[in-house]
């Protein structure tokens, strides 16, 4: 079994549990032993304004572990990924040092796409999701800053990931707009507006369901989906899943261990719909 640390994230414990529930499971199903960090506390995301402060709550996380850390974030997966690129300022570096318990020597940071898109690879797979039409949403952060997991303006690994697990990516132009979740407090009708139209892009593609990477993502279009549809006059009632859920499936694992009872609209219609296209088969 290979071990990963796991820096879960403030929100893990919060609106995102399922993404953490199904995350655990999944890397028990893939023999990954996640070794939570010990003593994490936020990343020091965009909402914190000092990049001192920003940086050097990253870095408290990142001295905390020599193996690879992975998150399931994209924020954080995007502000460590940036900490880490600042602190190659020696001077940034020993100032941070000076005052951190344990020394910042450098890190690896990885998103949990990149867990899985590197265990599934050339795995044989329980259940094929043949037939499922998934809108995989990227959002603005997973991909930058650049040099990451994949190009910054025209990523394909989310897709590549759909086809892995058997189901058929579906295009949506709006893959990469911001969900409107860092704004929701300030700006809720931009934030709403926002999300509105990744739901009818993804709608209109005939897309089955959305696939996200990111628990703020996750709630503006899953647990704001109600009041969007309120808003706008709209019948969407569209899933989102988040992608160890979709994964979870297709390795067999059941709706408790994936926590799909917690999502907003409900997903097990189509968990069913997989199943007994599976029997006809």
């Amino acid at each position: 079994m290979s071990e990963i640390a796991y820096y879960p994230g403030c929100v893990s414990k919060a609106t995102g549990r399922e993404y953490d529930i199904s995350t655990r499971s999944v890397a028990r199903a893939l023999g990954i032993e996640l070794i939570e960090l010990e003593d994490w506390s936020c990343c020091g995301a965009t909402h914190v304004p000092n990049e001192m402060l920003s940086v050097g709550l990253a870095a408290r996380n990142l001295t905390q572990s020599s193996l690879p850390i992975m998150t399931t974030c994209s924020i954080c997966y995007s502000n460590l990924r940036s900490a880490i690129r600042r602190l190659e300022d020696n001077g940034l570096r020993a100032r941070l040092n000076s005052v951190l318990e344990r020394k910042y020597k450098g890190a690896r940071v990885m998103h949990v796409v990149e867990m899985l898109s590197e265990s599934l690879k050339n795995r044989e797979l329980p259940i094929k999701l043949s037939g499922l039409r998934v809108s995989p949403y990227y959002g603005c952060l997973l991909t930058r800053p650049g040099n990451g997991i994949d190009s910054p303006e025209h990523p394909k690994v989310l897709e590549d990931l759909v086809r892995t697990l058997g189901a058929e990516p579906v295009e949506s132009p709006l893959k990469m707009l911001c969900c409107g979740g860092p704004v929701f407090m300030s700006r809720e009708d931009a934030a709403l507006e926002s999300a509105y139209h990744i739901l009818m892009s993804a709608k209109r593609a005939g897309a089955d369901m959305i696939m996200a990477v990111c628990p703020l993502c996750h709630l503006m279009l899953d647990a704001k989906q109600g009041t969007i549809e309120r808003r706008y006059g709209v019948d969407l009632r569209i899933p989102v899943l988040y992608i160890t859920q979709l994964a979870g499936i297709a390795l067999g694992l059941g709706p408790d261990d994936l926590a799909l009872g917690m999502n907003s609209i409900s997903p097990l219609p189509l968990v069913e719909r997989v199943y007994q296209s599976m029997t006809a088969d």
